[in-house]
């Protein structure tokens, strides 16, 4: 190996710093998560211990690395060692500062992806260091990468120095191992992951086999259904209100921790309420699949999220249903419609009608995210709507408000409050409730309020004790007006229950399987299995069975697995998850694009 014309203290010096400056890296990454997550989710103080906690293992390695480039008695030991350290540096930093500039994290398949496309990855760089702290982030950055490049050069044995990274090593795997019994439970949990855990194998990307997929269809195929149909039908107007991040744990009815709902709870305890209501994704695209298209919302495998155009039906939907009973289906928020291609997918499911954010009602009232209207402007265009539509057609409306989306701000002060937001949500419900109720509406229709999933916030450590992984999922639901069925209904029901639940109130045939249940009724059919897609885990499906049992599917393509305790009927619910995750994927390839 030749020497090098740098002096060897010098080469010393960069081995040091480059270990020195992964640990800025960490702090730096743990400040910026910590900055948008807590102040996305109103829970300041909870990711900075989780993100250092990650990449402490990445400071051990390190550290143990760079202890081998002070100890190895081979000069190529030590250079490989050097570099290795390097590697992670420069991955670490690199993962830094497209998450710093993007938002995003460092992803091996983007990379691959979009890596190609040089001129536009440079123009973004361009555009990054304009200005005094683009300026200085381009020198720190041109001297980390000088830094690097030293640290890479042979240099002498440095036993005292060892010494440091041997007792640096320890004190990183303390307390990343301190730091894994502090866990973060939250739907972006990735976002603590260090960058080496966030590009490990990602089970729900690998395909299914076509002989797996026969064997799967064949078992689904043979699962027995209940095919039903109320031989009393009703044919009630019915609004459904999906409220955003409306969760379990902001009811004292249902045993939160906080006690924000009042109105709602008061309004549950008049008519009727569950105690096991689950959502059946993380995000409010999950709800709108789970009731619109009566589907659970599966990332079909090859992808790492599911979309709209992946649950595109023609039948078994809310809108077919509602054409089939006579009914106008419409869907309103005040939200941006064109906001990952909701408006499209409502049309293509046949929606009757599409209300958004562009509706000349809002014209003039204050805009908040989404460039929606706050959820009192939202109710009195729905009851301008009621007012103006034809009233000899019964209906179906799904409402989904906006207001209590995080960053949680209160239209009333401006405040980022989520306390103070949720009463606000609670209160525009509650005057709802009394303006249809003073009105009749709900002397002859029907009224849902459910949460369209968990808020995006870590878990309390005592709603994780009281529920357990349920507790991912676990929002209200109330139903109100002329309808036949219990009180309070204990057993679990989800979001996909709604649709069959509205076509036996129909008197509409629906067949049934065990995982889909029935609840506008006097007799509540509770599905045998709810399922949760989990948001913190995207591998992970969770199955919801007997009293209050979980059961986690972990997606690996023809090799998924379960986690733990099986079901009792194991196989059958994983050959469920499977096809309906190819399901899933056949209709985007089967389907179109829209029309632009």
């Amino acid at each position: 190996m030749p020497t090098t014309r740098f002096p060897k203290p010098l080469q010393g010096l960069a081995l040091f710093v480059a270990w020195l400056a992964l640990i800025m890296v960490a702090a730096t990454r743990a400040h910026l998560v910590e900055a948008m997550a807590g102040g996305y989710t109103g829970c300041h103080g909870c990711f900075t211990v989780p993100t250092l906690g990650q990449d402490a293992w990445l400071v051990a390695l390190a550290s143990l690395l760079a202890l081998v480039a002070c100890l190895a008695r081979a000069t190529l030991v030590r250079v490989a060692a050097a570099m290795l350290l390097v590697l992670t540096v420069g991955l670490t930093a690199l993962d830094l500062a497209v998450f710093d500039l993007l938002s995003q994290r460092l992803l091996l398949d983007d990379v691959l992806k979009l890596g190609g496309d040089v001129g536009a990855n440079w123009s973004v760089v361009t555009a990054s260091v304009a200005g005094t702290a683009g300026r200085v982030k381009a020198a720190v950055a041109i001297a980390l990468i000088l830094v690097l490049v030293l640290a890479c050069l042979p240099s002498p044995r440095r036993p005292r120095l060892a010494v440091v990274f041997g007792a640096a090593a320890l004190v990183a795997g303390i307390f990343a191992l301190h730091a894994r019994t502090l866990p973060v439970r939250y739907v972006h949990a990735t976002l603590t992951d260090n960058v080496v855990e966030v590009n490990l194998p990602q089970g729900r990307l690998r395909a299914y086999g076509d002989a797996h997929m026969a064997r799967q269809r064949t078992r689904v195929e043979a699962r027995p259904q209940v095919c039903e149909r109320n031989e009393h039908p009703r044919r009630p107007n019915v609004v459904i209100v999906l409220a955003e991040s409306l969760s379990a744990w902001h009811s004292g009815l249902l045993g939160g921790p906080a006690d924000w709902t009042p109105r709602l709870d008061a309004i549950a305890r008049e008519n009727h309420y569950f105690t096991r209501f689950y959502a059946n994704g993380f995000t409010t695209s999950g709800g709108e699949i789970a009731i619109g298209a009566a589907q659970v919302p599966f990332t079909p495998p090859g992808m790492r999220d599911a979309r709209f155009d992946h649950y595109v039906l023609d039948s078994g939907t809310l809108p077919d249903l509602a054409r089939r009973s006579g009914h106008q289906s419409a869907f309103l928020t005040p939200g941006d419609t064109s906001f990952i291609g909701i408006g499209d997918w409502l049309k293509r499911l046949r929606f009757d009608v599409v209300d958004g954010a562009d509706d000349a009602f809002y014209e003039g009232h204050r805009r908040w995210q989404f460039g929606a209207a706050e959820d009192r402007v939202f109710y009195d265009r729905f009851l301008h709507w009621l007012d103006t539509r034809d009233a000899t057609q019964p209906f179906v409306a799904v409402l989904l408000t906006v207001t209590s989306h995080p960053p949680f701000v209160d239209p009333r002060s401006g405040a980022i409050d989520p306390e103070s937001t949720m009463r606000y949500v609670d209160a525009e419900i509650g005057r709802l409730y009394d303006t249809l109720e003073a009105r009749g509406f709900l002397d002859d229709g029907v009224m849902l309020v459910l949460g369209d999933h968990r808020t995006m916030t870590p878990l309390a450590a005592a709603e994780y004790a009281a529920h357990g992984e349920r507790a991912f999922a676990r929002v209200p639901m109330v139903v109100a007006g002329a309808v036949d069925m219990p009180k309070v209904i204990e057993a679990p029901f989800q979001q996909a229950d709604i649709v069959p639940s509205l076509a036996w109130l129909f008197g509409e045939t629906r067949c049934r399987d065990a995982f889909a249940g029935s609840f506008l009724r006097p007799d509540p059919q509770p599905p045998r299995h709810v399922v949760h897609v989990r948001g913190d885990d995207r591998d992970r499906v969770d199955v919801y069975h007997g009293d209050g049992e979980v059961a986690g599917y972990r997606l690996d393509g023809d090799a998924s697995t379960w986690i733990g305790t099986p079901p009792p009927d194991a196989d059958d619910a994983a050959a469920w998850i499977d096809v309906h995750r190819d399901d899933a994927m056949k209709r985007l390839q089967a389907t179109p694009p829209p029309k632009p």
